[in-house]
This record gives structure tokens, sequence and C-alpha cells, in this order.
């Protein structure tokens, strides 16, 4: 009858094999076989208390039986009494040197010690007394495996689950090789052999949820981390696993509710604090972030992947000085490792600092042949020296490199203009329409005007009181927000440019009401207008009883009845170019967050629209508009700026810095250029 048990627990029908074993143990309670096996079978069901009773009886009735004092040290082990074990074996060594599993366990003790070197002697010595120990074999392939040797550990781990097909963490062991040998269909096969043999083994869930995410099974995935979450001391991870599901899914808030969570119970996991910080920084919530990665490094001072997002955050934010502060002394710290001198390469390159970036990035460009970054920066070196060769082989490098949607933006516009540069105007036009492909659009609609606003327009203006504001208005391409940076540098001149880049003030310019506006807006409305916009300028630190200039981004005609009844007096400073240069250089340098040129003809379509909301600006009772040709400004402020500084309040402008994109290349095309394209772009430009 014990054979026919044996044989059963070996098949893994563990509750058939458990049975027998308990009948034959009330008849023959001092049976040390049944003893040592069923203490065995309770080990394996993680019932270490009742295992450890069991195997204790057995000991001291045959304290001879080698085999009963292995599984006993085995207990010890996992018991983490490493010492009591390894006590316990060399014991029962001394008595028997070659009893079988003792060098195999010795080995596990080791491993646990960290003495990798011994553990693997350990385990040959026992593949010297039996070829065919299982355990020793699955010991090599767990120690190949963790030195990165998944490939050869792949061999001992398969002939280990083939000795012993039962062993479930055998065939975790397995699953992990497979899929770190990229055999994932497989490995996950492996995972789930080993949770049917041993449901309790939370480790193989853990690896089975993991695959389950990356195939996007996300409904496996979630069941297989909640049923985790239940199991004792793998709360924490099961919430990170969830977290990633989340996160997978787009679900950021979500998400990030559920990395706190888990960073609750294990505040110290640097995987989750980074996973948690992206999250944070995509759905706009950056200053949480920040302070998420100072509360962990005032807890773990130099944790190199948090240091590194910090700094990654504050370049993001603008904070140049913050970021190489960090990048400086992580580069002091790991005068070996590369990446913290590319990043400074970029951060130089940024603050202008061309010679400097240039030679951070010759230092590690070897070292780091796959850096996209650092790949563009020296293309845009190279194209900065008028290297366009070398400056396009380098852009072709990056053809085998998985781009983020940032680094194809860039990559492609580079492309485009090197280009332009050689007058290849059939390849420049594709280049940067992929530069934009993966932006989003949100342009708004410029609708027919009709004679309702013509008849708003025809009442009376209000009186000018007090300083009225000054409004600076752009299309696309028309290179508005150049003069908006040149204002910007002019002494005395409040310039409002955040319309642009930050979330919008919350006044009528941000949410307008049309409708109510068509036909007239009264005194009431103007004041409680005026006065909201004054207020929203005081929020953002700015003062409206000063000279100011607020940038409309978003221009449509339907605000002039508004504007002249809540801002009497007011100035629309008007920047505009050809209207096919403007096309071009909308499709060659993109805009402002929400208008991507996706399509050339639709967007010529917009344009014209556009156009027509601007032209209505001319000859409106109660305001001025002037018109100025960004080319002319630009290149001569002094000069052709005249009448914008009059506007202004200032004798002349001021020429200020010289306006260069990333790497000191220039920010636009030259007045003219759209006839390069007359052929290309023909359709577009007719539409114009």
């Amino acid at each position: 009858m014990l054979e026919e048990l044996t044989r059963l627990h070996s098949q893994g029908h563990l509750d058939q094999a458990e049975s027998g074993y308990r009948e034959l143990l009330a008849a023959e309670p001092d049976n040390v076989d049944v003893l040592h096996l069923l203490g065995l079978l309770r080990r394996q069901r993680q019932d270490l208390l009742e295992a450890r009773q069991l195997l204790d009886k057995a000991r001291r009735l045959a304290p001879e039986r080698g085999d009963v004092a292995l599984e006993l040290a085995g207990l010890y082990f996992l018991e983490q009494d490493p010492i009591g074990a390894r006590v316990l074996i060399e014991e029962t060594l001394k008595h028997n040197p070659n009893q079988p599993g003792a060098h195999t366990l010795l080995g596990r003790i080791a491993v646990i010690q960290d003495d990798l070197p011994r553990a693997e002697t350990l385990f040959r010595t026992a593949l010297r007394t039996n070829e065919n120990d299982a355990y020793a074999i699955a010991g090599l392939g767990r120690l190949l495996l963790d030195r990165g040797e998944a490939e050869r550990s792949l061999a001992y781990l398969s002939r280990a689950v083939e000795l012993v097909p039962k062993d479930a963490n055998l065939a975790y062991a397995l699953a992990r090789a497979l899929v770190l040998n990229g055999n994932r269909a497989f490995g996950e096969q492996a995972a789930r052999n080993a949770l049917a043999l041993q449901p309790e083994l939370h480790a193989a869930r853990h690896l089975l949820g993991q695959l389950m995410l990356d195939a996007r099974n996300f409904d496996e995935a979630l069941a297989t981390f909640a049923v985790l979450s239940e199991a004792p001391g793998f709360k924490a991870v099961a919430l990170f696993g969830l977290a990633d599901v989340a996160r997978q899914q787009l679900r950021l808030d979500r998400a990030a509710e559920l990395y706190r969570e888990g960073l609750a119970l294990e505040p110290d996991h640097v995987r989750a604090v980074q996973l948690l910080g992206s999250c944070l920084i995509g759905g706009g919530r950056s200053d949480e972030a920040l302070a998420l990665y100072q509360d962990f490094l005032a807890r773990n001072p130099q944790v190199v992947a948090i240091e590194a997002a910090q700094a990654e955050l504050l370049a993001q934010a603008g904070n140049d000085a913050g970021a190489l502060a960090i990048w400086q002394q992580l580069a002091q710290r790991r005068p070996n490792d590369p990446i913290p001198l590319a990043r400074l390469a970029v951060l130089h390159e940024r603050g202008g600092d061309f010679a400097g970036a240039d030679a951070l990035a010759a230092r590690v460009a070897s070292a780091l042949p796959e850096d996209v970054d650092l790949v563009l920066l020296r293309s845009r070196s190279a194209q900065r020296e008028g290297r366009d060769g070398d400056s396009l082989a380098l852009l072709e490098s990056l053809r085998s490199l998985p781009l983020s949607p940032f680094g194809v933006m860039q990559a492609a516009h580079q492309y485009g203009v090197l280009a332009d540069r050689s007058n290849a105007a059939q390849s420049a036009v594709p280049a940067w329409l992929e530069s934009q492909a993966a932006l989003p659009v949100a342009v708004h609609e410029q609708p027919s005007l009709g004679a309702e606003l013509d008849s708003a327009l025809a009442a009376p203006a209000a009186a000018a009181q007090g300083r009225a504001p000054i409004f600076l208005l752009g299309l696309p391409g028309s290179m508005v927000e150049r003069v908006a940076a040149l204002l910007h540098q002019q002494p005395g001149l409040q310039l409002l440019r955040d319309r642009a880049f930050a979330p919008t003030r919350n006044d009528a310019f941000s949410q307008p009401d049309f409708a109510a506006w068509a036909t007239g807006v009264d005194a009431a409305a103007a004041q409680s207008v005026r006065q909201q916009w004054e207020a929203e300028v005081r929020r953002i630190g700015a003062d409206p009883d000063a000279p100011l200039v607020d940038w409309l981004v978003r221009w449509d005609a339907r605000l002039l009845p508004l504007l002249r009844q809540a801002f009497p007096g007011a100035t629309l400073i008007v920047v505009e170019r050809d209207p096919r240069d403007l096309l071009l250089n909308w499709l060659a340098f993109g805009w402002m967050a929400g208008f991507a040129l996706h399509e050339p003809v639709a967007a010529a379509r917009w344009l014209k629209a556009a156009q027509v909301h601007m032209a209505r600006c001319d000859q409106v009772d109660g305001l001025r508009t002037l018109r100025i040709n960004a080319d002319a400004v630009l290149v001569d402020p002094i000069g052709q700026g005249q009448p914008l500084a009059a506007v202004l309040g200032l004798e002349s402008l001021l020429p200020g810095a010289p306006q260069r994109g990333l790497g000191g290349l220039p920010i636009g095309l030259p007045a003219g250029r759209w006839e390069a394209y007359a052929e290309v772009l023909g359709a577009a430009f007719a539409e114009l």
C-alpha cells in the first residue's frame, strides 16, 4: 500500500496520497517511512508546522536515517535557519559522505548566503554522486539564469523538469528561463504548469500576470493580480501589477492610485516610484511627481534611477540648472557611466554651449551608439557645421532603432530640413508630414462670417477708458511666435504668452460665447468680461494697468464685437507673411499644441478661412489694427520695426538675442522659399 501511495504522491495526486498516509499512520503511528513521506507532503503544501512535527518525530525514532535528517534540514532552510540546516547536513555527511541530496541542499544554502562559487562547487559535487540529481541540475541552471546566461540555463532547467516533472518550483524556474530566452508562449505554459502543481506558488502567478500584461490580455492579467493580492506577502507586488495594467490601458489616475497603495506597503520600491512618477507626469501632475522623487531621495539618497528621473523631469520643466546639477553629481560619482555625460551634452546644447555639448558627445558616442537623443544631437551639430552628409548618415542610423513619438518627430523634421537644404522638395514634404503625424489636432473652426457680425460691428463703440491693452494675432507659420519672443525681450513691456504653453486663463477668450455677442455686447456684459480678464492677468503675476501685450493664439473674428466694447481703444497687431510661405513654414516647423498639419490641402483651406477672419480686423470702429511683416521686422527690428515700437510706446525695438532653434539651427524658412515647392505643394497653394 505504501508503494502505491508513494506513486500517487510522485504523480501529484496529493489528496489521495495524504489520505492514505494518514490512514496508515493511524494504524502505525511510529512508522518512520510514513512520517517522512507525510512530512514531505505537508511541506509541499506549505504547512511547515505539521511537516516539522512529523519529521522531528521520525528523526527521534530513526536518528540514523540520512533521508529524514536531510528533509528536516530542508525545513530549517525554508524556515530561514540556514545555519541550523547546514549543521544538520554536515552531521549527516559525517555518517554518510554520499548522502543523496546533501550537497545539493548545501549548495542552496550557499546561494542564499551569496557564496555563488561555493554553491556551484557543491552542485557539481552532488552531480558526481548522482548525475541525475534534478535539484543539483536545477541549482546550476538557476545560477546561470541569475548571472544572465539564460540560453545555457535552459538546458539545465529543461533536464531538471524532465527528471522531476511534478515539481512546481522547477517548472517555475523553467518558465523564467523560457521567457528570458524569448519563448514567451512556452514560458506561459510552464508557469501555468507550476500553478497547476502548486496553486500557492505565488511567484509563478506573478510571472503569469506579467506575461498576460505583456500580451495585452488585460482581463486575465487583472484576474491573476487580483488573486495574487490575497496571498500573504504579495499584496504590494499585486497592487503594482494591477497598476501596470491600468497604466497600459492609459487609465493614468487609477494607475497612480494603485501604485500609491502598493508604495504604502513597500515605500522604497524603486520601479513603482519610477512608474508612479511617469503616470503623474502623463496626467499633467508634474509637481506631484517632483515631490514624489524628492521624498524618496530624502529617505534613500543616491538611488541613481530616481535621481535620473528627477533630472529628466526638471529638464522637461525648463529647470536646466537643476537638471545639470544632478547629472554632474552622477557623472562625478559614476565616472565610467556614459549616460550622465550624454544627458549633460543634451543640456549643454539646450543652453547654447555647442562646443561643450560636442565635446561631451564625442566622449560617449562610441559607448552609446543607440542613444537616440545623442544621435540627434550629433546630427544637429553636423548640420550646424555644414556637414550635411554626416548629419544625414546619423539620421539614417536611427531607422533600425525603436523611436519614441518625440524622437520620430525630431528625426523626421531634421531629415526634411536637410532635404530642403539640398533643394529636394519631393523628399522634404513627406518627411515634414511624418514629423507631425503623431501629434493631435485641435484646430478651431473658422466659420463663414455673416451679416450678423457686420450688424454688431456697426453699433457705436464704447469710449476708451484708461490704458487699452494690445492683442497679438498671427496664424500658424506666420512666425508670430518669433515676434512674441522679440517683444518678450523689450524692457518695460509685459508679454502674456501663456495661452500658447500653459493651461489657459479662465476668461472670455478661452471660453467665448459667440452666440451671445452676435447681437451686440451691452455695457454690463462688457464690464464683467473686462474685470474677469484683469483678474486673470493679475492671477498670473502681470499688471493690467501697465503696458501689456496679450497673445491670442486662437483668433476668431467673432471676438471683435466683444473687444470693441470691453476693451475700447485696444490695438490688434496682426503678424502676416505671404500665405504660401505661411503654409510651408507651418508644414516644416509645426506650430503650437493642437495645430498639427496632417494634410497640406486641408491645412490650406483652413488657412484661407482663417485669413478671412484676420482680414476682418481692419477698419473696425473702436479698435486699432497694425499689420506687420514678420520677415521684415525680424531682420531689421530697429528700422522695419519702428511702427510696431510706436504702437508699444517704445522709442525703438531692441534687436534682442538671436533666435535659433535646438542645436543653433534656424527655426523658420526664409521669405519666398515657397517657390521651390510650387510643384510639390501646387494643389495646396491653389487653395490659398
